[in-house]
């Protein structure tokens, strides 16, 4: 379980560092509703975790504890990172930090900190939410095949 976390989490990692630097250097760094793709990243790593570990795993199957926990771990290791990475970022780039802050309500409360929260914050919902629908897809999928 621990092998498959660390695999996936870190390509989840790379993943999202690779795609924000991307969009930042072709100038599109503030463009919030690209996050979009950071969960299609999110998503495809925990189908990926998950599906990894039924394959190593028969015998989990049916068991939507295993797959969550599986996807959850896999996504702490890249969302964490992440967080961290994007933490320091935003310490070092005050611009792409004053443009957070322009178009938020809640500006002044706003620091690289508090952001990275909501970053996190975000990332373990969609952790949570994306693992158990996953696994409930790749036990019903696996169901299948075997009757």
């Amino acid at each position: 379980m621990r092998s498959i976390s660390i695999k996936m989490g870190l390509w989840m990692l790379v993943g999202f560092i690779t795609f924000f630097l991307l969009m930042f250097m072709m100038g599109l760094g503030h463009r919030i509703e690209l996050r979009v793709f950071n969960g299609i990243i999110h998503i495809s790593c925990l189908y990926l975790a998950i599906k990894s570990y039924r394959e190593l795993h028969p015998e989990t199957v049916g068991d939507p504890i295993s797959g969550v926990a599986q996807g959850v771990m896999a996504s702490l290791i890249g969302i964490l990172g992440f967080t961290l990475f994007m933490t320091i970022f935003l310490s070092v780039d005050t611009n792409l930090m004053a443009e957070i802050r322009k178009g938020s309500p809640v500006a002044i409360y706003l620091e690289p900190f508090t952001v990275s929260l909501f970053i996190l914050a975000e990332g373990i919902v969609i952790s949570v939410i994306g693992s158990y629908i996953l696994t409930r897809i790749l036990d019903m999928k696996i169901s299948r095949v075997e009757h």
